[in-house]
């Protein structure tokens, strides 16, 4: 026997190489029946080219996941950056939309209240709590306010006193403070008396005769015993007590501002003369 023929790699070789030429062949010619060897070889062969099929595939969709990474986290900034956008946006609508519901009660109130004149103004500072006891204001003397000019709200209801004028700001005392004095009547029993504040954020109605028929849900108004405009809202009658040692009554108003949420104001400019 040939020498050739001893060595084993060099048969392994020419079985190799017969298969490689049998696959091309089988594979160009296309269509013909496999012989028993072409079958054994693709029997071998076949899960080996799975193996590197997989491996291809899972390499391809490993670079291709990388990629959708990167694109994703540009998107996910560009989304977070629109939300950001949009929630200003928000921020700001709602800002007009209470601006707007501001001024339609201002001149809700002016309609009603033709012979009442007045200056709008934010409120820029108070005083440290919950309660607006004294508070400061963006207009002053430029603007024509004057100490004792009454301040509103913007629905045209009693807040407090203007005590002290600079050139482009004012103080204001509100009538929640219990330094606060003010003139006020019972719409309904057209009962007199001194409103005060306490310190609770309510208002005490003093030196009610002892027959009046003032009950809880009474509006309380301004009255012309003082120099305020008669008519502003002040509160609703909350409890009627009697005083002890006197032949008095008096009440706990609930105050119709909200002393807690104040941002803008509006002083009355056309004020009496007299009065207290």
């Amino acid at each position: 026997m040939p020498r050739f023929l001893k060595n084993k790699q060099f048969i392994f070789v020419i079985l190799i190489a017969v298969a490689l030429i049998s696959a091309m062949a089988y594979t160009y010619g296309g269509g013909r029946n496999i012989t028993p060897m072409e079958s054994a070889i693709g029997s071998i062969l076949s899960p080996v080219e799975k193996v590197f099929y997989s491996l291809g595939n899972n390499v391809s969709n490993f670079f291709s996941s990388i990629k959708e990474i990167g694109t994703l986290r540009a998107k996910n900034a560009a989304l977070e950056k629109e939300i950001i956008k949009l929630n200003k946006n928000d921020i700001m609508l709602q800002e007009y939309i209470n601006e707007n519901n501001r001024l339609r009660d201002i001149l809700n109130f002016k309609d009603n209240n033709k012979n009442i004149t007045t200056q709008p103004a934010n409120i820029v500072s108070k005083n440290p709590g919950n309660w607006f006891n004294t508070f400061n204001i963006d207009v002053g003397s430029d603007k024509g306010i004057k100490p004792k000019m009454a301040v509103l709200d913007e629905k045209g209801n009693m807040v407090g006193i203007v005590t002290d004028v600079g050139k482009n700001w004012s103080k204001v005392l509100s009538i929640i403070d219990v330094d606060s004095s003010v003139s006020a009547i019972d719409v309904r029993t057209r009962d007199n008396g001194i409103i005060r504040g306490d310190s609770n954020g309510n208002l005490n109605m003093i030196y009610i005769p002892i027959d009046s028929k003032i009950s809880k849900g009474d509006i309380i108004t301004t009255s012309d015993m003082s120099m305020f405009p008669r008519g502003l809202i002040i509160g609703r009658v909350e409890k009627v007590e009697k005083d002890e040692g006197s032949l008095l009554k008096q009440a706990i108003i609930k105050p119709e501002a909200d002393f807690e949420r104040l941002e803008f104001v509006q002083v009355v400019t056309n004020m009496k003369t007299t009065g207290d």
